[in-house]
């Protein structure tokens, strides 16, 4: 290694620490304390109906933002993306919420009554395998194995990091770069297999009757969008205060942005074949579930989604210089993310909310807070413990992207 390859690796080194946990701690801190508030006054004012119903919705988009943020690091050790080399920490880092969310989801116990409405109407036709004992060891292991993966995968990448910023000596990958890709791939696989059954028990099993096979791939590939629009959020609000300027180029940005544009298309796509097939077959078992929420007093919540996930970022990002200047980058992603979220309150609530129209006030915000803070926190966890950037792999894109 060079003199000159030296001084930038030891740069680099210098800046995966200056990654601001304190800021990260605060924020989340502030944003559970809040939250805790609210499912204090909404269990004791008589809100706990709207608190579980927000607890469930806001774990399928929490829990699902943090897998999808490891299985974008997974998919670029599977690809050989050199490209996001200064970035792919950031993504990783998410791996510290997926344990939390295992708890999360066998918190929802205590409320099963408020979110799992087969629990009261009980559903023959699917035999035992709604039995809330069983359903919820199923879906816990599914949660647990996902976390173990993705933990083992996100562990041997950062080992020859650790160990280059413990002993200030450059560390190349060797030995390890084949045990990567495998577990990444492994990762990859159960993460998509687990994530459709979590979509079909989670979601699916909350409106009575409705079936659609396409719905596994549509929960699981929103999830990654979701990842990909936060993970462009991150980059750009850390640029300056890990210093990283220059070295997190527009190239780099417009890679990250053609995939967030990329996968606004694929969802949309998805959103299309189950619609095409739902409409063509016109049976009231599966038409149902879509018209209650595009037409009636869903109407809104249902077109909103429509705006926000697809239409705004499609038009928004169709060019170079949106992907590439920071503000609308930033907005773009914001507006997909919000819209992610919605989708999620919108499959949801309106299977278990008894007939009622939609309502985003006080309990919704406040478990969104909750959930918002415990994934800040998990960050600010790893971040502590873990450099948030890598020298090897963030010099690796360097050397690429000046031959």
């Amino acid at each position: 290694m060079s003199a000159a390859t030296a001084a930038v690796r030891g740069q680099l080194a210098q800046k995966a620490r200056a990654f601001p946990v304190g800021v990260y701690r605060a924020g989340g801190g502030a944003a559970l304390l809040l939250g805790a508030l609210v499912l204090l006054w909404g269990f004791a004012g008589g809100h706990e109906a709207r608190v579980w119903q927000a607890w469930h919705f806001n774990l399928l988009f929490w829990m699902g933002l943090a897998q999808a943020s490891v299985i974008f690091a997974a998919t670029q050790k599977l690809a050989k993306g050199h490209w996001s080399g200064l970035v792919i920490r950031f993504a990783e880092a998410a791996v510290a919420f997926t344990p939390v969310a295992l708890v999360l989801f066998l918190a929802e116990y205590l409320g099963r009554g408020h979110i799992y409405s087969w629990i009261h109407e009980p559903r023959p036709d699917v035999g035992g395998w709604l039995a809330p004992r069983w359903f919820f060891v199923r879906d816990g292991a599914i949660i647990a194995l996902q976390s173990w993966l993705a933990w083992r995968f996100v562990r041997r990448d950062l080992a020859p990091d650790v160990a280059e910023l413990a002993s200030g000596t450059p560390a190349e990958r060797t030995e390890d770069k084949d045990r990567i890709s495998r577990d990444a791939a492994i990762f990859l696989v159960v993460w998509a297999f687990g994530a459709s059954l979590l979509g079909f028990d989670l979601v699916m099993s909350l409106a009575h009757k409705w079936v659609s096979n396409l719905y596994g791939a549509f929960y699981f590939m929103g999830s990654f969008l979701a990842a990909l629009m936060a993970l462009a959020v991150t980059a750009i609000a850390l640029r300056r205060p890990m210093g990283l300027g220059d070295l997190y180029s527009s190239k780099q940005q417009h890679d990250l942005g053609k995939l967030c544009f990329g996968f606004t298309v694929f969802w949309a796509y998805l959103m299309w074949a189950q619609f095409l097939v739902i409409w063509y077959g016109n049976l009231p078992e599966e038409t149902y579930f879509i018209f209650y929420r595009l037409w009636g007093p869903w109407r809104p919540v249902g077109v909103a989604v429509f705006f926000l996930v697809f239409l705004i970022p499609f038009i928004g990002l169709l060019g170079v210089k949106p992907k590439t200047f920071n503000p609308t980058m930033l907005a773009f992603a914001l507006t997909s993310l919000v819209g992610v979220w919605l989708e999620r309150y919108l499959e949801v609530v309106p299977s278990i909310n008894g007939g009622a129209g939609p309502a985003i006030g006080i309990p919704e915000v406040g478990v969104t807070c909750f959930f918002g803070g415990l994934y800040l926190l998990a960050i600010a966890w790893f971040a502590g413990r873990y450099p948030m950037l890598s020298p090897r792999l963030a010099a690796d894109t360097l050397e690429r992207e000046h031959h």
